[in-house]
């Protein structure tokens, strides 16, 4: 058994606002058994980590990522299936350099790179993966180049759904199968399109997509395998059909109103905001006029969605959505901490990232690929996936906007990235 000790830390433990100071932390094979600030003889350690006085919080959660969706809409759509698995794999490789440990998939077959991964062929974050999401015809997923004929649900319909980075099912009946389809390939969740979205070409920003029933056939299969539905959706008539049919985690949310988000609360329904996709830098990325028009109304609905989630104290994780070319997630997955913390404050940010993305995973219970060891705190019992940062993120939550300052990442009790050799600590 390895026994790792890391010494003269504060540390964060996902959810408490008060650091423990002048602790350790104790580490035996990948798994955190002590955090203690009592006296600790260093002896009997096959490594010892000095932090000097810095802060250790645990490993970063992205709530809402996908990993295989690695191009524009144009390159997506000439690209084969072994180039996507490659390019993921490489975009899973640079997200844990930025700190994130975990990855909750919301749409891409991942399946094969979170093996690589898990396996040890590649490294990468945790994923829970959803596999491919599911939408209706005419919807938000709905790739295809405007030949209605071509839509199937097996055969060839564009390259991005030909490599069922999504699929289309129309009818509960369909919703069902395709619903059991991805965890028959091992999903944590599934994931649902519900309502327009900025970056599709043909389902303006208003539409209700899915009836309550097609949705409850997929809620339903995930309830028989004891996890829970996550659904794209903007419009308060989304989201309320959403909570009605039993739909669990609610992506986006910007245009909910104060019925939706009461209703939300009164249903212990989870939100990911990804507010960074209303920053006035998200417009290089968004190549036509339509989508400029879509994304100026979801901004517009930020503010409110803010005081919502503050007045009725929605149940948040971090999430930033990213997805497409590697510069685009180089450039703004950690830059969300700004834009969090500007909305929520810091200590609100950095525990959706970590302790409240612990909470969320339990509705997968079962499901959950990594059941021996908790993920998004520092507690004993579990992983060791944490970082060593300067300063205090819990009252400057932007200093994790340069990975810079994280002086240590680890992973399952692996040391990734260390730079405090550097200064002979």
């Amino acid at each position: 058994m390895k026994r790792q000790i890391i010494t003269n830390c504060n540390v964060f433990d996902g959810n408490h606002e008060q650091l423990k100071l002048h602790s350790h932390i104790i580490i035996e094979d990948n798994l955190v058994t002590e955090i203690s600030s009592s006296d600790v003889s260093a002896e009997n350690f096959d490594e010892i980590i000095d932090a000097g006085g810095r802060t250790v919080i645990p490993g970063l959660v992205d709530c809402h990522v996908h990993v295989a969706l690695t191009g524009g809409g144009s390159e997506m759509e000439c690209m084969r299936a072994d180039e996507t698995a490659v390019r993921g794999a490489k975009n899973a490789e640079e997200m844990l350099y930025r700190g994130f440990t975990t990855v909750r998939d919301a749409g891409g077959l991942v399946w094969g790179i979170k093996h690589c991964i898990d396996t040890g062929y590649t490294i990468g974050p945790r994923i829970f993966p959803s596999h491919s999401g599911i939408g209706q015809t005419s919807g938000h997923c709905d790739n295809r180049p405007g030949a209605a004929s071509m839509r199937t649900l097996t055969g060839y319909m564009s390259p991005v759904m030909d490599n069922k980075i999504w699929i289309l099912a129309d009818g509960a009946n369909e919703v069902l199968k395709a619903a059991r389809d991805q965890l028959f390939l091992g999903a944590s969740q599934i994931k649902l399109f519900l309502g327009g979205g900025i970056a599709s070409v043909f389902d303006p920003l208003y539409t209700v997509q899915y009836t309550e029933e097609e949705i409850r056939a997929a809620v339903q299969a995930a309830k028989d395998y004891g996890t829970y539905v996550m659904a794209h959706l903007y419009t308060c008539e989304s989201m309320q059909r959403a909570v009605r049919a039993g739909v669990m985690s609610l992506e986006h949310t910007q245009l909910m109103d104060d019925e939706t988000a009461r209703m939300i609360c009164d249903n212990g329904v989870w939100v990911c905001p990804c507010p960074a996709f209303a920053e006035d830098s998200m417009m290089d990325f968004i190549s036509t006029e339509d989508m400029q028009k879509k994304y100026r109304i979801v901004k517009q609905g930020v503010e409110q969605q803010t005081e919502l989630i503050d007045k009725y104290h929605l149940n948040v994780v971090f999430g930033t959505d990213m997805a497409t070319n590697k510069y685009f997630c180089e450039e703004h997955q950690l830059k969300d901490f700004g834009t969090w913390g500007r909305r929520y404050g810091s200590f609100k940010t950095l525990q959706a990232a970590t302790g409240r993305a612990h909470d969320l995973f339990k509705l997968s219970t079962y499901r959950n690929p990594y059941p021996e060891g908790k993920i998004g705190v520092l507690e004993e019992g579990s992983f060791a996936d944490l970082l060593i940062v300067d300063g205090n993120p819990v009252r400057q939550v932007d200093l994790l906007t340069d990975k810079n300052n994280f002086r240590v990442i680890m992973k399952d009790g692996t040391i990734y990235k260390n730079t405090l050799h550097n200064e002979g600590v």
